[in-house]
């Protein structure tokens, strides 16, 4: 059993730059081809991390590198900016076998298709190697995509013998007789075999069938008896339909009749009905009217009344300014009388 190769891929990041993860960290001092002199020295190392600083900030007269001068008054200067990308460097992978060599401000661009860089092979496979043997490594990692030649599908080459048992055009593909629903218990054969063993069983074919022909006019019989006891049935049903549809029909227009008959005798009865409420009103008006003019002829009998009582009263007063005069002028005849 092969043993699982263990190695990690490389990360670009950690090979050229210094330090935790941030904007402009310094670069390693490996990086460098051949010795730096002492006066550039001074203005590319960082005095606390010790990497080649990128973007420098220089307080005090000191090199540092932008992480590391956070909290510090450092001002950039862009003449190490220049001498920087200008150094001689080499692939951090050297002690691989990389025989690079350029500025340091290629370095990047070198990492990305640098072929002693460990990666992980694109199939997914685990399998961690250098980005040189990964062509010798696709042509037989298991998770590897081939093209059948028979039908053009791609598969894993870990299932070549599964998709060769399932491609509809692949020789030595099993497939099933054709018969098999009829009764061909053969299992096993192979695509380029089938024809061999249409010949070989073709009695054994031709008497499953017949026999499949057998059942299937029996079942055809059955099948043709049932239908005509339900074409009976239906027509039977039908011929009952048929009498109560014509049965409902004369229903229907009874009852429409006797409707329109009672509703032509109850607008007779409701024209009845307004002649009588208006004869009746008449009648109720004329009483009204007669009513009215005994409660007239009561007033003008009222007023009369009143001034009978009017000149009786002043009769009496008249008669009262009478009586005395009347009561003396009948003395003083007694008494002329008597005398």
């Amino acid at each position: 059993m092969a043993t699982r190769n263990v190695l990690k891929t490389d990360s670009i990041d950690s090979l050229i730059y210094k330090g935790k993860r941030g904007d402009y960290r310094g670069y390693r001092k490996e990086l460098l081809a051949e010795e730096t002199p002492d006066k550039i020295k001074n203005l590319i190392f960082c005095c606390e991390c010790g990497g080649v600083s990128r973007k420098p900030r220089l307080p005090d007269g000191r090199t540092i590198c932008t992480p590391c001068s956070k909290g510090t008054r450092a001002t950039v200067d862009s003449r190490v900016d220049e001498i920087l990308v200008q150094l001689k460097s080499r692939c951090p992978l050297s002690t691989r076998g990389c025989d690079w060599s350029g500025q340091l401000g290629d370095i990047v661009q070198h990492m990305s298709m640098c072929v002693k860089l460990r990666v992980a092979c694109v199939t997914g496979c685990g399998e961690v190697l250098e980005r040189c043997e990964t062509d010798g490594h696709l042509k037989k990692c298991p998770l590897r995509r081939e093209r059948c030649e028979y039908c053009g599908e791609e598969v894993q080459a870990s299932g070549a013998n599964r998709h060769i048992a399932l491609c509809p055009r692949h020789p030595d593909g099993e497939v099933s007789c054709p018969y098999k629903e009829l009764g061909c218990d053969v299992l096993g054969i192979k695509r380029k075999d089938l024809d061999t063993h249409l010949a070989d069983y073709s009695i054994s074919h031709q008497k499953l069938m017949l026999r499949e022909i057998h059942q299937l006019r029996s079942e055809n019989n059955k099948l043709r008896s049932e239908t005509d006891k339900l074409r009976d049935v239906s027509e039977r049903k039908e011929c009952e339909n048929s009498k109560k549809f014509q049965y409902l029909k004369r229903r229907n227009l009874i009852i429409h009749k006797r409707i329109w008959i009672l509703l032509t005798l109850a607008v007779l009865g409701i024209a009845i009905l307004m002649s009588y409420l208006r004869t009746e009103r008449n009648r109720v008006d004329e009483k009204e009217h007669s009513i009215q003019s005994n409660k007239d002829s009561i007033q003008s009998n009222k007023q009369s009344i009143q001034s009978n009582k009017d000149s009786i009263q002043s009769h009496d007063q008249s008669m009262r300014f009478m009586l005395p005069s009347t009561v003396f002028n009948t003395t003083y005849l007694y008494d002329y009388i008597q005398d």
